[in-house]
């Protein structure tokens, strides 16, 4: 829906700016010309300082979840391979199982949210904590190694922690808002300095409509990570799967 929105908003602008272009020619005195420039000039300047500032706060959201999300996986796999240095089959027949039901229900939900959605990951999350209770070293050596496979799921629990704090930590809407009204402020302004050649003008007016549109298009897509345009990858739990199966 959202993505109708830039090509809808640039046509209307086009449209507003070639009915009303005599109309308001007629209206703005010379010496208003200025004075327009300078406000344009400011705001401009806010806008772009604003804009970027959230553009950047999104991205880094959207990047750690990302990041967050890999480092999780990473965790699960080194998990997996230090399994197998116990040469104990029904421990790692146990290990694949249980990474594997996690994997394949965070892959079938990760784009879903909700408390049952919440639930449902959460417990299958909690059962690979269960191979802890089935090690049982038989020298020094699987002890190293058992203490690295609780380190690792230590870790994995820490990663997926951080993860879903950044889910939930959205934009603020009084930020939203802001970008929205400054966005909405930056086209009317240029609609107010007025160009002889109604070509030129309605060039302009598509050019500065189009950018803040995709502007945004970029912080609201960016602030819901798991729809639209920019999705979070979920790569790191493909690779987990394949990893678990060809060992």
């Amino acid at each position: 829906m959202r993505y109708a929105l830039l090509p809808l908003f640039v046509v209307s602008t086009i449209l507003i700016s070639i009915l009303t272009f005599d109309y308001f020619n007629k209206l703005i005195l010379s010496s208003d010309i200025s004075g327009f420039g300078v406000f344009l000039n400011f705001l401009g300047v806010v806008y772009a300082i604003i804009s970027a500032f959230v553009i950047f706060e999104a991205g880094g959201r959207f990047n750690g979840i990302n990041e967050e999300l890999s480092k999780e996986f990473i965790a699960l796999r080194n998990i997996f391979s230090m399994v197998k240095l116990l040469k104990d089959r029904k421990l790692l027949q146990l290990s694949k199982e249980k990474i594997k039901d996690y994997s394949l229900i965070l892959k079938k939900k990760l784009y879903v949210n909700g408390p049952k959605t919440k639930k449902e990951v959460g417990e299958k999350f909690r059962a690979i904590f269960l191979i802890l209770d089935k090690i049982k070293p038989k020298n020094e050596m699987e002890k190293v190694l058992a203490g690295h496979i609780v380190d690792a799921l230590r870790s994995s629990a820490n990663s997926r922690s951080r993860r879903l704090g950044l889910i939930e930590s959205e934009i603020p809407k009084l930020e939203l808002f802001l970008v929205i009204f400054l966005s909405i402020s930056l086209v009317f302004g240029f609609f107010l300095t007025r160009l002889s050649n109604i070509y030129v003008f309605t060039i302009l007016m598509a050019i500065v409509s189009m950018a803040v549109s995709s502007i945004m298009l970029i912080i609201f897509d960016l602030n819901m990570p798991f729809k639209g345009f920019w999705n979070v990858s979920s790569e790191p739990i493909d690779r987990t799967l394949e990893f678990i199966e060809e060992n």
